[in-house]
């Protein structure tokens, strides 16, 4: 069992992003880790049991969804690149990569002689290998199940943590004056006083507002562009290029990575 939440390995600005919203929730993630059989009694065990539940659940969602975007950006590239952005060589070609692979029990798929078929291929013997059969997975899946509101309380935590202090509450506990350090940019502590402290608190709160609404954002740009990719790919529509939407789509992939949620169109 993980006692704290593993950050994403990349530089690029969403991952930075992703990690300083993880690294928001250790604090959490610890408190409401069980460890002992007594931690599953009680009347704050149910509590403690639905945190970290969700902690395990936020943290799936934010690798998930910068590996998602990852996956989409190599996927459209491919489909441009190495085939032409051509729907039907694309589809062919993953249909015999998975069927030499394998295997298939539908004997439409071969030949007399045993060969893998390769002329007077149906639209529905490809259509779990077309692009969209790639970018939209028709499973259960966090990325795609995951809905804006879903969300509200790993924005609330985020809040709460940043007004939370630790100092605060032993210095109420024990009525004195709590000294509170910080490490400077050699690697050194140094002391600071409670009007610095408490600009920090501030600065704390501000970019948890920022980062709420990073989260919310987010998830609304991927729970559109999956319901896009839903309707084309349950339709007869996933039997096309449908080029200007996939460049739509890799700018916006691109744009959310780079934290360019500005540019991102697929809302508008």
């Amino acid at each position: 069992m993980k006692e704290l939440m593993e950050p994403i390995e990349s530089k690029l600005p969403l991952a930075k992003a992703f990690n300083r919203i993880i690294s928001k929730l250790q604090i959490l993630r610890i408190m409401s880790i069980p460890r002992i059989f007594e931690d599953a009694k009680g009347e704050t065990a149910a509590f403690k049991m639905q945190s970290f539940y969700e902690t395990i659940l936020w943290e799936k969602w934010i690798h998930e969804v910068f590996g998602r975007l990852e996956e989409w950006t190599t996927t459209i590239n491919e489909f441009f690149g190495e085939f032409c952005g051509n729907w039907e060589y694309y589809a062919l070609s993953k249909r015999l990569d998975y069927i030499h692979e394998f295997g298939s029990d539908d004997e439409d798929d071969y030949n007399p002689d045993g060969t893998v078929k390769t002329n007077d291929i149906t639209h529905e013997q490809l259509k779990y290998h077309t692009v969209f059969s790639e970018l939209y997975h028709d499973c259960v899946d966090i990325v795609q199940d995951t809905k804006p509101n879903d969300l509200l309380p790993l924005i609330s935590t985020l809040d709460t943590s940043a007004r939370f202090s630790i100092i605060d509450v032993l210095q109420k506990v024990s009525g004195k004056e709590i000294p509170c350090y910080v490490v400077n940019k050699g690697g050194e502590l140094r002391p600071i006083g409670r009007e610095e402290r408490e600009e920090r608190k501030v600065y704390e709160m501000i970019e948890a507002v920022d980062l709420g609404q990073l989260v919310y954002s987010i998830a609304q740009i991927m729970d559109s562009i999956t319901s896009r990719l839903e309707a084309i790919y349950n339709s007869d529509q996933a039997f096309a290029d449908h080029h200007e939407f996939l460049n739509e789509m890799l700018s916006d992939v691109s744009a959310l990575l780079q934290l360019n949620l500005k540019e991102a169109k697929i809302l508008e």
